[in-house]
């Protein structure tokens, strides 16, 4: 049986640094959706695709996306998800190809200025025409052993967990040592921790409980601060 001890430290910034530390003690479319539009294209590490999402009355939240947007240079970033439309997507489609927070939606039914995709994103529609910009997500698997530390520092930053940093022991600088040309470090976004997609602390209590975690990390593309 592992638990976890958790530790936050406040930093200069005012993000939280989530210290995690495990010891040992006592995909076919539903029907009414909108098959996706899916061409990929890589930008660096970033991927761009045309996603389509209908209204559908049988799902959960089914009348909306679901998502909170603030704004940045380069389209509305994705600042959380909850029940809608997209989520319901995420449920059918790979690990890889889901849409999280941090992702950017960069036009609306053919408009790409900011305020256009905001008026989009009004409009009582029946179908969503969205062009989304992620990033290539990484897929780690770890096995926690009885006693082993996880040697990672967390922060959490506008409700995006992140890693702040690497210890010196314990199983992610063991995973790094083993994979030199896919290390987990500073700055890495993490989107989900097993079937946990939502929540900052949900996925921190995911990773103090589970034995094996299949954790799925984005580089870069912080949340910006809304305008």
């Amino acid at each position: 049986m592992h638990c976890c001890c958790l530790s936050a430290e406040s930093q200069p910034d005012g993000d939280q640094v989530i210290n995690v530390i495990t010891s040992d003690s006592a995909s076919a479319t539903p029907a009414g959706e909108v098959a996706p539009i899916r061409t990929p294209t890589s930008i660096g590490v970033q991927r761009k695709f045309t996603l389509q999402l209908k209204k559908d009355a049988t799902i959960e939240g089914g009348s909306k996306l679901g998502v909170t947007v603030v704004k940045a240079e380069s389209g509305m970033v994705i600042k959380t998800m909850e029940n809608g439309l997209m989520e319901n997507y995420n449920k059918h489609v790979a690990p890889e190809q889901r849409i999280y927070p941090g992702d950017r939606i960069v036009a609306v039914s053919g408009a790409s200025d900011l305020d256009g995709i905001v008026e989009k994103l009004r409009e009582p529609v029946e179908v969503w025409t969205l062009d989304v910009q992620s990033m290539c997500t990484r897929e780690v698997v770890l096995t926690k052993q009885d006693g082993a530390e996880m040697g990672l520092l967390l922060g959490l930053r506008s409700g995006v967990l992140t890693v702040s940093g690497v210890k010196d022991s314990g199983i992610t600088p063991e995973h790094n040592k083993a994979n030199p040309d896919a290390p987990i470090k500073a700055g890495m976004r993490i989107v989900a921790v097993n079937d946990i997609r939502a929540g900052a602390w949900k996925m921190v209590q995911e990773m103090k409980e589970a034995t094996t975690l299949r954790i799925l990390l984005r580089e870069g593309m912080l949340l910006a601060s809304p305008r």
